[in-house]
């Protein structure tokens, strides 16, 4: 058996490289995706509302969900419900029960619930895959606020380490800086248009002296389509100002509403977001 498959293989070599090339790197992107990760933030951050950044969110977060053993964590960071909306498959929320558990909301009382694995588990599975820490559309409770961040992701890293992040447009907003201070990769989404270069251009300045690391180790960059007509923008060599880019294609699926669900995707969406945050979590793999 050993030998036919050697033979197989030979074969599928000598008929077609690129198809055996396609073939490794698939299996490459799922060993990279299916390691165990080290606790890490990845922060979605984007100039515009509209602009695809929750789409973006929740597509890595619910990518990273069915490859993880452990519980990925998505946080609505922003205001208008936008990953809420991505990601839940039922209309609760969970920011407001969340905080206050965590003591960080509501009256100060002695009978706060106890607070656990379980207990957290309960209130964030809102989503298919992925626990969501967000509130829905019109919620009149407020997202989680700056002052609030860093006490929830150190709380939450405790049982979730592994975050995704969606962020309000690039504002005055003081809750950004606070998540983008603490993330461990940083993905930049605009939307394909003649101007997008010189929006990501200008979140590239902007976000620069908040990182850890240097820029272009830990940001990369997504342009995405709104409609199929030919993209905007074509990708150098080496991405956008030397940041590696992708372009998420037109795909009705994205243009839906409700959650978003991966066997409904287009393939070629599912190949760049798979692209895309395998190349996110490469270096955060557990030698």
């Amino acid at each position: 058996m050993t030998e036919y498959r050697q033979v197989g293989r030979t074969m599928l070599g000598a008929l077609d490289p690129r198809l055996t090339a396609v073939v490794r790197a698939e299996r490459h992107r799922a060993a990279v995706l299916s390691a165990r990760l080290r606790p890490a933030t990845v922060a979605v951050v984007g100039p515009d509302p509209g602009g695809g950044r929750s789409t973006v969110a929740a597509l890595v977060a619910s990518l990273l969900a069915r490859h993880q053993d452990v519980g990925v964590l998505a946080v609505d960071a922003g205001r208008g419900g936008g990953l809420h909306d991505r990601l839940a498959v039922r209309p609760d929320g969970s920011t407001r029960a969340v905080l206050a558990g965590l003591g960080l909301r509501g009256a100060a009382t002695d009978r706060r619930p106890a607070v656990g694995h379980r207990w957290l588990r309960e209130r964030l599975s809102l989503a298919d895959r992925a626990l969501l820490l967000a509130s829905p559309v019109g919620d009149v409770e407020p997202p989680v606020t700056a002052a609030e961040y860093g006490a929830v992701s150190a709380a939450l890293g405790r049982w979730f380490p592994v975050r995704v992040v969606d962020t309000p447009p690039l504002t005055v907003d003081p809750v950004v800086p606070a998540v983008v201070t603490r993330a461990d990769r940083v993905v930049l989404v605009a939307a394909d248009d003649a101007h997008a270069g010189g929006r990501l251009a200008d979140c590239r300045s902007w976000i620069a002296p908040l990182l850890r690391e240097p820029l272009d180790r830990i940001v990369v960059q997504v342009l995405t389509r709104r409609d199929a007509r030919p993209s905007a923008t074509v990708p150098q060599p080496g991405g956008l100002g030397a940041v590696p880019t992708e372009v998420l294609p037109y795909d009705p699926a994205l243009r839906a509403e409700g959650a978003l669900r991966w066997p409904e995707l287009a393939p070629g969406t599912r190949e760049v977001i798979s692209r895309l945050t395998a190349r996110l979590v490469e270096d955060l793999r557990l030698r």
